[in-house]
């Protein structure tokens, strides 16, 4: 690859923005969206078994 090729590569990874970075990892958002999930639910039993204790 020449210099030429290099710094437009370069150029095109620079003018993308960090948004749209962090938005089009897939994976992540998977995996942020099955803790959410997990969490959410998790805090719901744990709210439904203390409501029956009292």
């Amino acid at each position: 690859m020449t210099e030429k090729e290099q710094a437009g590569t370069n150029e095109e990874l620079e003018s993308i923005p960090k948004g749209q970075i962090l938005f089009d990892r897939i994976f992540l958002w998977l995996l942020v969206g099955t803790a959410i999930s997990v969490i959410m639910y998790n805090v719901w039993g744990m709210v439904e078994l203390f409501r029956f204790v009292k």
